[in-house]
């Protein structure tokens, strides 16, 4: 019987509605006996968590499918109050050292585990639900290393992992600000910049690095600065550790060579504890008409994706429109009340929230969103309707994904995105089952490669990072190009190089206009306490043109940032801010004043 055939007998459509538990767990081993490739196995544990998801039908079956549970390398979800000696036994050989005792691998896991505790360094891609953090808490407990760099892409992680990782504190000093001074045993919790910023790093005994599909460099025409510091980042802990984990999802290919030079190992694995559904959603209406329509028929936490601020808070009113009647509990009442005193009662998020929807985006301040996610892991909230700041690396618990945008700030995603965005649908013993709900086909499957600049030094590598690579370590092709920049007189490698992330041509074209401009600019780029009105536009106007900054919230100009900057330096009180930015505006202008 074929996976597609076991499917829909468990679903009861070829079969009258009627289940043979017996036969359709006879015909489900004979199916996990012959799946011998990982694509296979796959698809058994898919059919087996799909069972687990309804297993009322499957009373008195509850050994045989203990039984294909060990098979499948799914250990977790044995019941150890229920399983017989040689279940027991294949649980403790997938338990890691030193961890809870509730705490059993998978097969995978346990693999790429004992890989790690052998001092080798592994690269692993596996899905959202395979459960890679969990591996690094269990090499964490072992002991094993005194200083580990933990390389995590945004703020809000740094935050969640820094909470995940203080049951080690009696061990380990848990290092998140450059301020910290380390001690014996430390464990830095950083982001890109921090880590290349921070002089504290000395050796290292092991460092990881999350989602590290971001060392690839999308636009070398644009510039991506976050990962040219990743790159960075990424060199100078493998210039000092003994061992790193790099971890992602969806990743087929690194570069030729990438093993061997850096002696690690590449696994690749499709291992999922969960299992997923995708649902297209009809299309023929708006988008938020289409998203009214569907709220309705959605059971369990669910997550709404939008690619933008804009879309999160149209999405979040939709949502809360169409959600009708909700009651919410106290601590959320609390959280309401607090919002609107505090902020204000016109807000959309505090509108949202009495309907027991919450709206999570880069623009809002940290502890709010923070607030949400854990309001909405805690039950507290159905629907959290978000952009990428949460899809990128944020646990969270949700049953459905409803996919609504195919962008992020008006660009396509990519295949990596997508599969991040779609891998938040199901949870272990939670949502045995996950639905995915798109309101546009999803991006079409290619080879994964990741490519690594700082490694490869192709011409996707900035100059910005290969200033900052020791000569020894530059290809021929990558000398001649750091060579014609330290050919130019105008400023030094060491300027250049303390500069970290910008590109050297764009410093040397500031520093020539500076020099050009140079006695209208002295009185300008020089003052002590705080720079003039006229001192910061010059500022910025210079950055901005040179540096092609990006303000973001709605500032585009030297001259509207400086404005800005002006306004809340003559009124620093946050509270008079927000009374000021709202007042006289209706409900959706007082989230743009907010936000």
């Amino acid at each position: 019987m074929s996976y597609a055939n076991l499917r829909e007998t468990l679903t009861g459509r070829n079969n009258g509605g009627k289940l043979d538990p017996f036969k359709f767990l006879a015909d489900l081993s004979v199916f996990t006996s012959l799946a011998d490739e990982d694509g296979k196995l796959q698809e058994a544990r898919d059919i087996l968590v799909r069972v687990l998801e309804d297993v009322v039908k499957f009373r008195g079956y509850e050994p045989v499918i203990q039984t294909l549970l060990r098979n499948v390398g799914l250990f977790p979800y044995l019941d150890f109050k229920k399983a017989d000696a040689v279940d027991q036994l294949a649980a403790e050989a997938h338990r890691p050292d030193a961890m809870p005792e509730n705490i059993v691998f998978t097969a995978k896991q346990a693999e790429v585990y004992r890989e790690l505790m052998a001092g080798r360094s592994v690269v692993l891609s596996a899905p959202t639900s395979f459960g890679k953090s969990l591996i690094i808490d269990a090499v964490i407990a072992s002991n094993k290393h005194r200083n580990i760099v933990v390389v995590v892409p945004t703020l809000a992680l740094v935050d969640e992992t820094r909470r995940r990782l203080l049951k080690f504190r009696n061990r380990y000093k848990i290092i998140t600000h450059l301020s910290q001074e380390p001690v014996e045993r430390n464990i830095f919790v950083h982001t890109q910049e921090r880590v290349v910023e921070n002089p504290h790093i000395g050796d290292v005994d092991l460092f990881v690095i999350d989602e590290f599909y971001k060392l690839q460099i999308e636009d070398s025409a644009e510039g991506d600065e976050r990962a040219v510091l990743l790159n960075h980042a990424f060199y100078k802990l493998a210039k000092r550790a003994k061992q790193f984990y790099m971890l992602g999802p969806s990743i087929d290919e690194l570069p030729d060579g990438f093993g061997p030079n850096y002696r690690c190992l590449f696994i690749r694995t499709d291992f999922s504890t969960v299992a997923s559904d995708t649902h297209i959603v009809p299309g023929g209406k708006s988008d938020i008409s289409r998203l009214k329509a569907l709220v309705p028929y959605l059971e369990g936490p669910t997550l709404v994706f939008s690619g933008s601020v804009s879309g999160a808070r149209k999405l979040g009113r939709a949502t809360a429109e169409a959600r009708g009647e909700f009651k919410a509990k106290e601590e959320l009442s609390q959280a309401i009340a607090w919002l609107s005193s505090n902020y204000s009662p016109k807000w959309g998020l505090v509108n949202a929230l009495s309907h027991g929807v919450g709206i999570h985006h880069g623009r809002l301040p940290r502890s709010i969103a923070q607030l949400q996610v854990r309001l909405f892991n805690g039950g507290l909230l159905d629907y959290l309707v978000c952009t990428s700041t949460l899809i990128e690396g944020v646990n969270t618990a949700a049953r459905n994904v409803v996919v609504v945008d195919n962008k992020i700030n008006k660009k396509k995603y990519d295949y990596f995105t997508f599969n991040n965005i779609r891998g938040r649908s199901g949870r272990m013993w939670q949502h045995y089952v996950g639905h995915v709900y798109l309101f546009n086909s999803p991006p079409n499957r290619e080879l994964e490669f990741v490519d690594v600049p700082v490694f490869t030094q192709n011409e996707s590598a900035p100059d910005a990072l290969l200033v900052q690579l020791e000569p020894q370590d530059l290809s021929d092709a990558a000398k001649v190009r750091v060579n014609q920049i330290w050919k130019q007189a105008v400023l030094s490698p060491e300027t250049i190089q303390r500069n970290v992330g910008i590109d050297p041509k764009c410093q040397i074209e500031l520093a020539k206009e500076i020099e050009d401009r140079l006695q209208k600019l002295t009185p300008l780029l020089s003052w002590t306490g705080q720079p003039t009105y006229n001192q910061t536009k010059e500022i910025f106007d210079l950055a901005w043109r040179h540096f092609k900054v990006k303000a973001g919230a709605g500032v585009l100009s030297a001259s509207q940032l400086t404005l800005r900057v002006n306004r809340y330096r003559k009124n620093p009180d946050y509270a008079a801010q927000l009374s000021a930015a709202i007042a006289g505006k209706t409900g959706d202008e007082a989230d743009e004043a907010l936000e």
